[in-house]
């Protein structure tokens, strides 16, 4: 291992805990809910369920199964996300079906793009008292079939806003960390990658700034799955979500098994 790999490795050690020692205020393996179901507690929307055939730990996982277009998603409420309120970190492993679906042109047009969300969450705007969708890991694929992250905020009624990477991925049929961490007092948001930043996306307002982060102090309901909301060719994107968990500090990975 280079010296450089190593330096970062030590750094990304040094500023998560491990899942073991952080306190989950949610977690979820899915080794305890029975195959073709959804784990308790959570409002299911679309053709999604654990299964036993891939796992990044333990012996199951979340299959999203694929859609052209549209939700595949759990949402969950209640007192955790009151614990939690505007200051938490979230992490999950995930892995897509390769390969992977190019958007569907419309007819007339000669090219399309595909906005997805694999996290979100439903609040009230601190800035203007109305109901926003904060979109804490999205990304958007082009007829490259590679995607950029984006952070996005959906208004009611003002449009939406937000940042996207100047960076390009493909997707990958190895599991893959995703780490967010949002702020409240500082309006700040941040999102990772395998343990590095997604710097582009970075939000950075400062306390009492909201415009242009409008991050809540609490979340009505948060959303996990894959929801694209213009179509896929063929018959769209299968994915698998894996040790899902929430805590006040950062939880950092979890190993293998």
């Amino acid at each position: 291992m280079s010296p450089r790999l190593l330096l970062l490795g030590v750094l990304f050690a040094s500023a998560a805990v491990s899942a073991d020692t952080a306190k989950l205020i949610l977690n979820e393996d899915f080794e305890s809910t029975p195959v073709g179901e959804t784990p308790k507690g959570y409002a299911k929307k679309g053709a999604i369920g654990v299964v036993d055939d891939v796992s990044h730990s333990g012996k199951k996982s979340l299959r999203i199964e694929p859609a052209t277009k549209g939700g595949r998603t759990l949402t969950k409420t209640g007192p955790e996300l009151a614990v939690l309120g505007g200051q938490f970190w979230g992490r999950l492993y995930f892995k897509v079906k390769t390969p992977s679906p190019l958007p569907l042109v419309p007819e007339g047009k000669t090219s399309a793009s595909i906005h997805t969300t694999l996290v979100s969450g439903k609040a009230t705007s601190p800035l203007f008292n109305d109901p926003i969708e904060v979109r804490l890991m999205g990304c958007s694929t082009n007829m490259t079939g590679t995607y950029a992250w984006m952070y996005n905020v959906q208004t009611a009624k003002r449009g939406e806003f937000g940042a996207g990477a100047k960076t390009r991925a493909k997707y990958s049929d190895e599991w893959t960390l995703a780490e967010w961490s949002v702020d409240n007092a500082t309006q700040s948001y941040h999102f990772y990658i395998n343990g590095q930043e997604v710097a582009d996306i970075a939000v950075n307002k400062g306390a009492g700034k909201f415009a242009g982060a409008e991050l809540p102090a609490i979340y009505d309901s948060l959303t996990f799955g894959w929801l694209n909301y213009q179509a896929a060719a063929g018959e769209g994107f299968t994915v698998w979500i894996d040790d899902l968990a929430l805590s006040k500090t950062r939880i950092g990975p979890t190993s293998a098994k």
